[in-house]
């Protein structure tokens, strides 16, 4: 029984100890900067193969203190460059397209420096050089990174857009008539920042 008592007691003071180290590894809640780049391209594209089209990332985040057992949230809102690069019949055609984004991030950390990232987004559509799309988009997107004690940090996430984006109402007619499918954003993300307060 004793020993047990004292397996049990230090198996007790290594968890306190990890979640102290963890705490003190993270501090509390961090604003930051944060900037990379976007691998962009929709879905469903009609007489044309699709492509990645590349452009920037670039924002503000605001980390919450994150629990003794590793969760936490992180709001962003960050310019998103996206669109697709369309190989037709008469060419390249090339969308660029802009958002500002507003991803809220559910956390868990592992291994204190690590994490997993997944959540909601909302974009707000900026403006294009191209055809016409909807005001506001939903997307989920999730990812893995690294947050070191000096507040760098590196972040890679996929995000996968839920609502139709083409603005046209004749295009989304059409679209039905012929039984096509909606088409929605698709974005490989990859991103540096720093956090300030870091040690």
């Amino acid at each position: 029984m004793l020993r047990y008592l004292l397996k049990l007691t230090a198996v007790g003071v290594l968890a306190i100890g990890t979640h102290t180290s963890f705490a003190q590894a993270t501090g509390g809640t961090r604003v930051g900067l944060k900037a990379g780049v976007s691998l962009a391209s929709f879905n469903n594209a009609v007489n044309a193969e699709l492509g990645t089209r590349t452009d920037f990332v670039v924002g503000p985040m605001l980390r919450l203190k994150p629990s003794a057992q590793g969760f936490g949230v992180q709001l962003e809102a960050l310019i998103s460059g996206q669109g697709a690069r369309l190989e037709t019949s008469t060419g390249t055609q090339v969308e660029k397209v802009y958002y500002l984004n507003a991803p809220l991030l559910l956390r868990q950390y592992v291994a204190r420096k690590f994490y997993v990232n997944v959540g909601p987004q909302l974009g707000v559509f900026l403006g294009s050089k191209g055809r016409e799309y909807k005001p506001l988009e939903g997307s989920v997107v999730g990812g893995v990174g690294v947050e070191l004690p000096n507040g760098l940090t590196a972040d890679m996430r996929l995000q996968f857009g839920l609502t139709e984006i083409i603005g046209d109402p004749a295009e989304r007619s059409l679209r039905r008539q012929l039984s096509i499918p909606a088409q929605h954003n698709r974005v490989l993300q990859f991103t540096f920042g720093y956090l300030f307060g870091g040690k």
